[in-house]
């Protein structure tokens, strides 16, 4: 398993355009995309050098982002890690002893195939594993 780089920090907020404009404004970084996930998340992207910012706000209130919110208030929820072979990268994690969180593989946000890693094994960090959908991995 080789992890190619920081692919970006996602931080749940509960003001998406506030956020946006303080990025915007007072750190000068571009806002490249938005989307919808799945229904239930509104996301912003500005990238910063080789990775980005992913702004995440919870459209559904039964919505794991939004109970994050409601315990931990706005911040910081996740590192995600880049890699070519997601696949494979989980089997050699589970040999590991690293449990996923949830569903994994499964499509993500911005292009890509993602899962979530047992925060337990990483001193309490939620770290996700993403490879683009364009990647040649078996994912």
């Amino acid at each position: 398993m080789r992890v190619s780089r920081v692919n970006h920090l996602g931080v749940i907020v509960d003001d998406l355009e506030g956020a946006i404009e303080g990025f915007r404004e007072k750190l000068g970084l571009s806002l490249s995309k938005t989307e919808v996930y799945a229904g239930v998340l509104d996301i912003a992207f500005l990238p910063c050098g080789d990775s980005q910012i992913e702004l995440i706000h919870p459209r559904d209130a039964d919505d794991p982002a939004a109970q994050y919110l409601r315990e931990h208030g706005p911040g910081i929820q996740h590192v995600a890690l880049e890699v070519d072979d997601l696949e494979g990268a989980l089997a050699e994690l589970g040999e590991r002893g690293v449990d996923v969180v949830g569903e994994a593989p499964r499509p993500g946000a911005d292009e890509t195939i993602i899962a979530f890693l047992d925060p337990r094994s990483f001193g309490g960090i939620l770290v996700e594993l993403c490879q683009p959908r364009t990647a040649t991995g078996s994912g």
